[in-house]
C-alpha cells in the first residue's frame, strides 16, 4: 500500500509537471529570446543616436566613438549615407542574431550577438524549470511517503489486532488514529471481537454445562441397561427398557434446556404452570438408584399439594438434579427434599447431614467455584437457570447444608 500510494502521488505530480512545467518553459524561452532582440534593438538606438547627430554635423564617425556603447560580446556596424562601414565590438563567428535600429535616420544600425549566449539562457531556463520540477516531484514523494505511513499503520495494526483474534485472543482491541473512516473500521472491528469473545464463552459454557448435566441422566441409562442385560423375566426386562426410554427422553430434555439456556440473551424464558410436589416425586425417582447403590436415603416431604409453581419444569428439575447430585456427591447421610409455600412462593429445600460449605470460600454460586473435588459449574449454572425463570437459589445454611430454591406460584 505505501509503494503504490507513493507511486501514485509521483505519478500525478510528474504529470502536474508536465502539464504546467513544459508551457512554462516553452514561454520562459521565448521571452528570453524576445529579451535577447529587444536589448539588441535599444543598443543599436543608441548607438544611431550618435551616429545621426555626427552625420548632420558632417563630422567623423569612428569605432572608438561608439565602443561605449557597445555590450561587451556584442557586434554594432554603422553604414553611413555614402557607404562607409564603421564596425565596434567583438568580432563575431558562428551563427549571430542581427537586429536593426528602428531609429537611425541619417545612417543604418546594426546591432549582433552569438546566437550561443541566448542558446545559453534558454537552457538556463530550462535548467530552473527541470530542477523546480524535480524538487517539486520529491517533495511529492516525501509528503506521500508521510501520508502512505499514516494511513498504512492503522491499517497494519488492524490486520495485527485479527490476527491476534484468530489465535484466540479476544481482549485485543484496535487502537484510533484520528482517521475517521478508519476509526470506524476499528471500532466494528472491537465491537465484532467482543461478539466473537461472548459466542466462544456461551460455547465453552454450553460444553461444560453439557457435559456436567448429561453425566447423572448417562449414568441413570446406564445403570437401566445393566439391569435390562440381567433380567430374564419379559414383564420386567420391558419394565426397564421403558424407563431406559424415560431416562432417554430425560437426556434429550437436559440437552434441550442447555440449548435455551446457551440462547437466553436471544430468547424470552419460557414459563408454565406446574405441579411441583409432582416434579420432586418424578426427579427423586430417578436418584433414588443412586442413592441406593452409595447406601444413603433419599426422602420426601412434600407440602404444596396441588399448587402449581409458574416456572419452566425443565429448568426446575435441571436445578433439582444439580442439588440431588451436590448432595450425593459431597454430602453425608440421608438426604431430604421438602417443599412449603409461604404466600405467593413455593421453596424447595435439599438439605443433608454432611459437613457443609467451608468457610472462606467464596461465593458458592460463582463458576468454577467448588470446596471438593467438584468442577464448579453445577451451582452456577442452577443459580443461572433459577434467576433466568423468575426464581432464586440460595445457600439457606451452610452447615448442615441447606440450599432452597424459590419459585413463584401461580
Amino acid at each position: 500500500m505505501r509503494r503504490r500510494l507513493t507511486a501514485s502521488t509521483c505519478l500525478i505530480a510528474l504529470a502536474a509537471v508536465l502539464v504546467l512545467g513544459v508551457p512554462l518553459g516553452i514561454v520562459q524561452a521565448q521571452r528570453t529570446r524576445s529579451d535577447a532582440a529587444g536589448r539588441l534593438e535599444r543598443e543599436a538606438d543608441a548607438v544611431a543616436a550618435v551616429v545621426d547627430d555626427r552625420v548632420e554635423g558632417h563630422r567623423p564617425i569612428t569605432p572608438e566613438l561608439i565602443a561605449p556603447y557597445v555590450r561587451r560580446g556584442h557586434r554594432v556596424e554603422v553604414v553611413t549615407p555614402d557607404g562607409r562601414r564603421i564596425v565596434a565590438g567583438a568580432i563575431a563567428t558562428g551563427p549571430r542574431i542581427v537586429q536593426r535600429s528602428g531609429a537611425a535616420q541619417a545612417a543604418r544600425v546594426t546591432a549582433a550577438e552569438p546566437r550561443i549566449e541566448v542558446t545559453r539562457r534558454v537552457r538556463s531556463t530550462w535548467l530552473l524549470v527541470l530542477a523546480l520540477a524535480v524538487g517539486g516531484v520529491a517533495a511529492a514523494a516525501g509528503l506521500a511517503a508521510l501520508q502512505a505511513r499514516r494511513l498504512a499503520r492503522p491499517l497494519e495494526a488492524m490486520a495485527g489486532t485479527s490476527r491476534r483474534l484468530g489465535r484466540g485472543d479476544f481482549s485485543a482491541r484496535a487502537g484510533r488514529s484520528g482517521i475517521p473512516e478508519l476509526d470506524d473500521v476499528a471500532e466494528a472491528l472491537d465491537v465484532s471481537a467482543e461478539r466473537i469473545a461472548d459466542m466462544v464463552e456461551r460455547e465453552r459454557e454450553f460444553s461444560g454445562n453439557a457435559s456436567h448435566q448429561l453425566r447423572t441422566p448417562l449414568t441413570a441409562l446406564r445403570l437401566r441397561l445393566e439391569e435390562v442385560a440381567v433380567l430374564d423375566d419379559p414383564v420386567a426386562r420391558a419394565e426397564e427398557v421403558e424407563l431406559a426410554l424415560a431416562e432417554a427422553d430425560r437426556l434429550d430434555a437436559t440437552i434441550e434446556a442447555l440449548l435455551h439456556h446457551a440462547r437466553a440473551d436471544h430468547a424470552v424464558a419460557m414459563t408454565e404452570e406446574h405441579g411441583l410436589d409432582d416434579l420432586v416425586r418424578e426427579h427423586a425417582a430417578r436418584w433414588e438408584p443412586l442413592f441406593a447403590r452409595e447406601g444413603r436415603g433419599l426422602t420426601l416431604a412434600l407440602q404444596l399439594g396441588a399448587r402449581p409453581a409458574k416456572a419452566s419444569a425443565a429448568a426446575t428439575g435441571q436445578v433439582l438434579d444439580v442439588l440431588l447430585e451436590n448432595a450425593l456427591r459431597h454430602g453425608a447421610g440421608a438426604v431430604r427434599v421438602i417443599t412449603t409455600g409461604q404466600g405467593a412462593a413455593a421453596c424447595v429445600a435439599v438439605e443433608d447431614d454432611g459437613p457443609g460449605v467451608h468457610t472462606g470460600i467464596g461465593d458458592i454460586f460463582a463458576r468454577g467455584t467448588s470446596s471438593a473435588d467438584g468442577s464448579g459449574i453445577g451451582l452456577h449454572l442452577a443459580r443461572a437457570l433459577a434467576q433466568r425463570h423468575a426464581g432464586e437459589l440460595v445457600l439457606a445454611r451452610a452447615t448442615p447444608p441447606r440450599f432452597e430454591l424459590r419459585l413463584p406460584l401461580a
